[in-house]
């Protein structure tokens, strides 16, 4: 420690300290979960119990908070450094748009979640089915993995999955990946429920912080429990143990959230039992029931009754070869929204979700931002208008979360359009405000008082590093206002978009089409690799 150290300087060196500390269990951690056969001698799931108990041992000598200590321990058990070379060697990925008006014509990404519950239907049902115009974003993909290890027969081919039709599923005694998507989980767990047999569900990070709870609570109705592997933990890994024992009614609890809730929905169609479900206690009975039944009709079960009492008989799914599928709200709002900051016009080919509560709520907030929003004949039109120079707020309704970055750059864009401060649209719970800060830091604002100020002279990062995938998507459109930003992790986007930087880059008319590779024309004779002995 260096002599006549201030307080800060001195925290920041034990900081340092801390994350060698870290890098080197990180690296520890990652061999306790390779397989026995490389020489661990370990299981992940086994090792992970055994750290979990020492770890709040050790940190009821130091802390009083044991939920604290729990929230502490998942966050450095997923943890995962760089070492100090590959730190080096790594490329920081600068944003430069095109700022031309845009042009833009494509079809338009379909529904993520209605892929994911057309995928369950139509693995359930065993059908030959072809699901058009998906990205392969990992929901989706995770998803499809999770099917074929219960004995579907999904395969991608260009944009669409392919369901070559399988007999019926097995769940009993697997152990399935649910990857990190809530919906995932669900799905796969209410469908095993239907089937006797106890089977294991292991996931990505997100879904071992998950809090189950309310699940766990739910299922003693449908006959089945699930026990958590790691000792006072919420999440996954959880044994799942299902009688395959049905009730004639179910009652939907008001904590249950809506991705449980529409699984249920769809998972009842595959039980082959006639079942009334109660969903008047949840608040996301009547959003879910139209979600579910738009579904169900087109695979003609025989549905009837509302919300208090809707019933589901058993019969055939009549999965069609090609379901009508809708466009994905929240990733096209993000792409119709570019005439807010270049100005010009996007068209995306699909039918738009204004049937669901979240499709009307996202054109509305499309509007809020000063678009000329059209629908109908097979396509969604977004194009700019004077309005969008307006210094108005957001208007988010009750849209989710992943919608507030697109809000808060759109709102980036009006403040610095104007010169004037522009109001935020009010912060989801459970928002991190140093996250928002930093982002719009990054354009050269501050936020004061819940709005945006333009031309702010405010310390920010030299790179940022994004949360997520939408958190990415704003931050690219940010890049309009302030060029040559700096991202650390580009990749995170393609989680949801794979597609996403070839359509950015190709603005501001982007074809969406990979420049083919340039074919080697020299007639000299290629060189041969030889293998000494």
């Amino acid at each position: 420690m260096k002599k006549n150290m201030t307080l800060v300087e001195e925290i920041s060196e034990m900081d340092v300290d801390l994350m060698k500390l870290l890098a080197r269990r990180s690296k520890l951690v990652q061999k306790t979960r390779r397989p026995k056969k490389e020489g661990s001698g370990t299981t992940g799931i086994s090792s992970e119990k055994q750290l979990r108990l020492l770890w709040e041992a050790n940190a009821a000598k130091f802390s009083k908070d044991p939920r604290l200590a729990r929230q502490l321990f998942s966050l450095i058990q997923d943890i995962e450094f760089t070492s100090k070379t590959e730190a080096d060697e790594k490329t920081d990925f600068t944003l430069s748009p095109n700022r031309k008006p845009v042009n833009v014509d494509l079809p338009g990404p379909a529904s993520l979640r209605e892929a994911q519950l057309w995928m369950a239907m139509t693995a359930a049902a065993g059908a030959e089915s072809r699901l058009k115009g998906l990205v392969s974003a990992a929901p989706v993909v995770e998803l499809s993995k999770a099917l074929n290890q219960a004995g579907a027969a999904l395969h991608w081919q260009n944009d669409d999955i392919v369901s070559k039709g399988n007999d019926a599923l097995t769940f009993a005694d697997k152990v399935i990946f649910a990857g990190d998507d809530h919906l995932n989980f669900y799905l796969l767990a209410l469908m095993a429920a239907g089937r006797h047999g106890t089977l294991k569900f292991t996931g990505g990070s997100v879904l071992k912080d998950a809090d189950f709870t309310a699940f766990r609570h739910f299922l003693p109705q449908l006959g089945a429990r699930i026990a958590h592997v790691i000792p006072r933990s919420n999440g996954l890994p959880v044994r799942l143990e299902c009688s395959g024992v049905i009730p004639d009614a179910i009652a939907i609890p008001g904590d249950l959230p809506a991705d449980a809730v529409v699984a249920v929905l769809v998972a009842a169609a595959t039980w082959d039992v006639p079942v009334t479900i109660n969903l008047n206690n949840n608040p996301h009975g009547e959003t879910c029931l139209n979600e579910a039944r738009a579904l169900l009709e087109q695979c003609d079960i025989r549905i009837d009754g509302t919300v208090s009492a809707f019933s589901i008989l058993p019969g055939p799914a009549a999965v069609p070869a090609e379901p009508l599928q809708t466009l994905d709200p929240a990733i096209c709002s993000v792409l119709l929204s570019l005439p807010a900051f270049t100005s010009g016009t996007v068209r995306l080919g699909g039918d738009w979700p204004e049937a669901l509560p979240e499709g009307a709520d996202a054109l509305g907030l499309l509007r809020s931002f000063g678009l000329d929003v059209v629908t109908g004949n097979g396509s969604v039109t977004a194009t700019a208008t004077e309005n969008v120079n307006k210094a108005e707020q957001a208007v988010l309704g009750a849209l989710p979360a992943q919608y507030y970055p697109l809000a808060v750059a759109v709102s980036c864009a009006r403040a610095k359009n104007t010169g004037n401060p522009v109001a935020l649209p009010p912060m989801p719970e459970g928002m991190d405000g140093a996250l928002v800060e930093g982002f719009v830091a990054q354009a050269n604002m501050l936020i004061d008082d819940g709005k945006v100020f333009p031309s702010a002279n405010v310390p920010a990062s030299t790179v940022w590093s994004s949360p997520d995938a939408y958190w990415t998507m704003a931050f690219a459109l940010l890049a309009f206002l302030k060029r040559s930003i700096k991202l650390s992790n580009p990749g995170t986007v393609t989680d949801l978009m794979p597609s996403f930087w070839t359509f950015y880059n190709g603005l501001p008319e982007p074809t969406m089409v990979r420049k083919p590779r340039q074919e080697n024309t020299s007639e000299q004779p290629k060189r041969r690799r030889i293998i000494a002995e």
